[in-house]
Protein backbone atom coordinates (compact mmCIF):
# COMPACT_ATOMS: atom_id res chain seq x y z
CA UNK A 1 0.00 0.00 0.00
CA UNK A 2 0.98 3.03 -0.84
CA UNK A 3 1.86 6.08 1.90
CA UNK A 4 0.06 9.27 1.70
CA UNK A 5 3.44 11.55 2.35
CA UNK A 6 3.13 14.68 0.31
CA UNK A 7 3.07 13.80 -3.11
CA UNK A 8 2.12 10.72 -2.28
CA UNK A 9 -0.73 9.73 -5.48
CA UNK A 10 -3.86 8.44 -4.23
CA UNK A 11 -5.33 5.19 -4.55
CA UNK A 12 -7.88 6.93 -6.94
CA UNK A 13 -5.53 8.74 -9.32
CA UNK A 14 -3.40 5.48 -9.09
CA UNK A 15 -6.25 3.81 -10.90
CA UNK A 16 -7.34 6.68 -13.25
CA UNK A 17 -3.90 6.64 -14.47
CA UNK A 18 -3.89 2.59 -14.76
CA UNK A 19 -7.41 2.55 -16.61
CA UNK A 20 -6.05 5.32 -18.99
CA UNK A 21 -3.39 2.75 -20.39
CA UNK A 22 -6.25 1.02 -21.88
CA UNK A 23 -7.59 1.89 -25.40
CA UNK A 24 -10.77 2.21 -24.34
CA UNK A 25 -13.07 2.96 -21.44
CA UNK A 26 -16.44 2.91 -20.52
CA UNK A 27 -17.88 6.52 -18.63
CA UNK A 28 -20.99 6.76 -17.05
CA UNK A 29 -22.74 10.23 -17.08
CA UNK A 30 -26.68 11.31 -16.11
CA UNK A 31 -27.75 14.59 -16.20
CA UNK A 32 -28.28 15.03 -12.63
CA UNK A 33 -28.59 12.57 -9.32
CA UNK A 34 -32.11 11.97 -10.17
CA UNK A 35 -31.99 11.12 -13.99
CA UNK A 36 -31.20 7.45 -15.30
CA UNK A 37 -27.49 6.62 -16.04
CA UNK A 38 -25.36 6.07 -19.40
CA UNK A 39 -22.68 4.03 -19.72
CA UNK A 40 -20.64 4.52 -23.20
CA UNK A 41 -17.39 3.97 -24.75
CA UNK A 42 -14.82 6.21 -25.28
CA UNK A 43 -10.78 7.12 -25.80
CA UNK A 44 -8.79 8.32 -22.66
CA UNK A 45 -5.53 9.78 -23.42
CA UNK A 46 -3.21 9.95 -20.15
CA UNK A 47 -0.61 13.39 -20.49
CA UNK A 48 1.69 15.30 -18.78
CA UNK A 49 -1.00 17.56 -17.55
CA UNK A 50 -3.38 14.58 -16.24
CA UNK A 51 -5.84 12.28 -17.52
CA UNK A 52 -8.28 13.47 -20.34
CA UNK A 53 -11.30 12.56 -22.63
CA UNK A 54 -12.70 14.03 -25.80
CA UNK A 55 -16.56 13.66 -27.15
CA UNK A 56 -16.26 12.06 -30.92
CA UNK A 57 -19.68 13.62 -31.28
CA UNK A 58 -18.75 17.05 -30.43
CA UNK A 59 -21.12 19.34 -28.29
CA UNK A 60 -23.91 17.02 -29.01
CA UNK A 61 -22.85 13.82 -27.61
CA UNK A 62 -24.94 12.55 -24.87
CA UNK A 63 -22.08 11.80 -22.43
CA UNK A 64 -20.93 15.14 -23.06
CA UNK A 65 -23.70 17.00 -22.47
CA UNK A 66 -24.36 15.24 -19.23
CA UNK A 67 -20.91 15.44 -18.15
CA UNK A 68 -21.19 19.52 -18.30
CA UNK A 69 -24.66 18.80 -16.75
CA UNK A 70 -23.30 16.99 -14.08
CA UNK A 71 -19.39 17.03 -13.58
CA UNK A 72 -19.37 13.49 -11.28
CA UNK A 73 -18.75 10.71 -13.89
CA UNK A 74 -17.36 7.46 -13.24
CA UNK A 75 -14.93 5.74 -15.83
CA UNK A 76 -14.78 1.95 -16.00
CA UNK A 77 -12.95 -0.71 -17.30
CA UNK A 78 -14.09 -4.20 -16.56
CA UNK A 79 -14.54 -4.41 -12.75
CA UNK A 80 -12.26 -1.35 -11.93
CA UNK A 81 -14.02 2.07 -11.42
CA UNK A 82 -13.07 5.40 -10.10
CA UNK A 83 -15.31 8.40 -9.57
CA UNK A 84 -13.97 11.91 -11.38
CA UNK A 85 -14.69 15.46 -12.07
CA UNK A 86 -14.97 16.15 -15.42
CA UNK A 87 -14.02 19.99 -16.35
CA UNK A 88 -13.82 21.63 -19.82
CA UNK A 89 -10.12 22.16 -20.57
CA UNK A 90 -9.26 25.86 -22.07
CA UNK A 91 -5.39 26.19 -22.13
CA UNK A 92 -4.05 25.88 -25.42
CA UNK A 93 -0.93 24.52 -24.50
CA UNK A 94 -2.64 21.43 -22.53
CA UNK A 95 -5.12 20.40 -25.40
CA UNK A 96 -2.15 20.37 -27.65
CA UNK A 97 -0.84 18.11 -25.25
CA UNK A 98 -4.11 16.07 -25.83
CA UNK A 99 -3.90 16.00 -29.52
CA UNK A 100 -0.71 14.81 -29.34
CA UNK A 101 -1.52 11.70 -27.04
CA UNK A 102 -4.40 10.73 -28.95
CA UNK A 103 -2.07 10.86 -32.12
CA UNK A 104 0.61 8.28 -30.13
CA UNK A 105 -1.93 6.25 -28.37
CA UNK A 106 -4.36 5.78 -31.48
CA UNK A 107 -2.95 6.98 -34.60
CA UNK A 108 -1.53 4.23 -35.98
CA UNK A 109 -4.11 1.27 -35.40
CA UNK A 110 -6.95 3.82 -35.82
CA UNK A 111 -5.95 6.58 -37.87
CA UNK A 112 -9.30 7.96 -39.61
CA UNK A 113 -10.93 7.89 -36.39
CA UNK A 114 -7.84 9.18 -34.67
CA UNK A 115 -8.15 12.64 -37.11
CA UNK A 116 -11.80 13.19 -36.80
CA UNK A 117 -10.86 13.43 -32.81
CA UNK A 118 -8.44 15.83 -34.16
CA UNK A 119 -11.09 18.69 -35.55
CA UNK A 120 -10.76 21.70 -34.59
CA UNK A 121 -14.40 21.57 -33.97
CA UNK A 122 -14.18 18.56 -30.93
CA UNK A 123 -11.31 20.49 -29.27
CA UNK A 124 -13.65 22.46 -27.02
CA UNK A 125 -14.84 19.19 -25.93
CA UNK A 126 -11.74 18.18 -24.04
CA UNK A 127 -12.09 17.39 -20.68
CA UNK A 128 -10.24 17.10 -17.59
CA UNK A 129 -10.88 14.19 -15.33
CA UNK A 130 -9.72 14.25 -11.78
CA UNK A 131 -10.56 11.66 -9.17
CA UNK A 132 -12.63 12.51 -6.14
Amino acid sequence: MKSMAKGAVKPAEDLLWKIADSDEVEIETRHDPKSPLHRVTIWIVPTEYGVYVRSYKGKRGRWYQEALANPMVTIRLGRRKVTVRAEPEHNPLVIRAVNAAYRKKYGERWPDDTTAMLKRSLLPTTLRLTPV
